[in-house]
C-alpha cells in the first residue's frame, strides 16, 4: 500500500546547515495542502531556499490551533509547542502561522482576544526560551464552506492587533499577502487551491516571499 502520510516519523535532523534553525508551527496550510505531493513547494520549502545556509524545520499540521486540541488533528499548538518547538538544536526563530482553524473549525472562536491571548502565551515561552517569535497574520478564507461574515470580522480584528506589533517580535503579513483587493475576505484566485482556504503553489511564493529574512536570522 502507498501513502503520502507518515505514521511513526517523528523528524529528521540533518547535518550541513551552518545557519540558524527556524521553526515554522503551523496548519494545513504550511504542511503544503493545495500544492503538488512530494514537490517541495509548501511555503516553507520555499522560505528555506531563501536562507542558504539555514534549516527551516516546518512542524505544519492540518486541523491545527492555537487554543484546542481535537482528537481527529491533535494536540493544538498550546499542547505541542514544548515537544514540536522547544526540542529543536539550534533553534532561534519561531514562526507562528495558526489561528485560522479556531475560527472556521467547531466549535469556532468568536472571541478575538482570546485567540490573542492564546498568541500571546506562545510568544512569552518562546521568549522565556530566548527565542524571537515571528507571527503570521490569519489569511482569508472566504469561498471556504464555513466561512461566514461574523467570523470574517473575528479575523480582521485579530489580523489588525497583529499588525500593531506588540503581539510578536515581528509580522509576517500572510493576509497581505495573499488577498484579493476587491474581495478582502478571499484570496486572489491566482493564489486559491480552488477550495478559498489553501493557496496553491503561487500563493505559497507569495507567503514565502511576505517573510522578512531580517526577522529570522
Amino acid at each position: 500500500m502507498r501513502t503520502t502520510s507518515v505514521f511513526l516519523l517523528t523528524g529528521v535532523e540533518v547535518t550541513g546547515a551552518h545557519g540558524p534553525v527556524i521553526a515554522v508551527l503551523g496548519d494545513s496550510i504550511a504542511e503544503g495542502v493545495g500544492t503538488p505531493d512530494d514537490a517541495d513547494l509548501r511555503w516553507p520549502d520555499q522560505l528555506a531556499r531563501r536562507l542558504p545556509g539555514a534549516a527551516v524545520a516546518d512542524l505544519g499540521i492540518s486541523g491545527n490551533r492555537v487554543l484546542l486540541d481535537d482528537a481527529r488533528f491533535g494536540p493544538g499548538g498550546q499542547a505541542r509547542f514544548d515537544r514540536d518547538v522547544l526540542s529543536l538544536p539550534g533553534l532561534r526563530t519561531v514562526l507562528i502561522h495558526l489561528g485560522v482553524n479556531d475560527l472556521q473549525q467547531p466549535p469556532s472562536q468568536t472571541d478575538p482576544a482570546l485567540v490573542l491571548a492564546g498568541y500571546r502565551q506562545l510568544v512569552l515561552r518562546a521568549r522565556n526560551a530566548g527565542l524571537r517569535a515571528v507571527g503570521a497574520t490569519v489569511t482569508p478564507f472566504g469561498g471556504w464552506t464555513r466561512w461566514t461574515p461574523e467570523l470574517e470580522t473575528v479575523r480582521q480584528r485579530i489580523n489588525a492587533a497583529v499588525r500593531t506589533g506588540r503581539v510578536f517580535d515581528a509580522v509576517a503579513d500572510f493576509d497581505a499577502a495573499l488577498r484579493d483587493p476587491d474581495h478582502p475576505e478571499r484570496m486572489l484566485p491566482a493564489y486559491d487551491s480552488g477550495d478559498g482556504l489553501h493557496p496553491n503553489p503561487s500563493g505559497h511564493a507569495a507567503l514565502a516571499a511576505a517573510v522578512d529574512r531580517r526577522h529570522l536570522l
